[in-house]
């Protein structure tokens, strides 16, 4: 075999690696503001927490943000138009959004990842 041959499989095989290295899916990492944004899309449509409050009183604070994914808390505000003591800032859920697929997930009460799917049940529950 060729020294040409053989530099024709080096060179592809380092393209591949380099560009396998960029980002997972070939797209670009979502933003904070853009994961949030998919959250609360989410939030709306389903009605979430329609049934006792307004999304004006909540919240939402990145928690966490790596490479692949961005965990967001939700707490409640309090004082003005949304009712509780002011001194408290509790947390009413915690969700996962994936950077490179958008796919949320659901912290339970016991820290486990559950599909959003999972939160829409919980709730009705509660």
């Amino acid at each position: 075999m060729s020294k040409w041959f053989f530099l024709s499989i080096t060179t592809i095989l380092l393209v591949t690696i380099v560009l396998s290295s960029c980002d997972a899916y070939g797209k670009t990492p979502l933003t904070e503001e853009q994961a949030l944004n998919i959250l609360v899309s989410k939030i709306k449509k389903d009605k979430l927490y329609d049934s006792w409050t307004t999304l004006s009183c909540f919240s939402f604070r990145t928690e966490k943000k790596t490479k692949n994914y961005i965990d967001i808390g939700i707490h409640e505000k309090h004082g003005g138009k949304c009712p509780g003591d002011p001194n408290t800032f509790p947390i009413v859920d915690r969700f996962r959004v994936n950077r490179f697929s958008g796919k949320v997930q659901w912290y339970d009460t016991e820290m486990e990842l559950y599909p959003y799917k999972a939160v829409l049940k919980w709730r009705k529950t509660k």
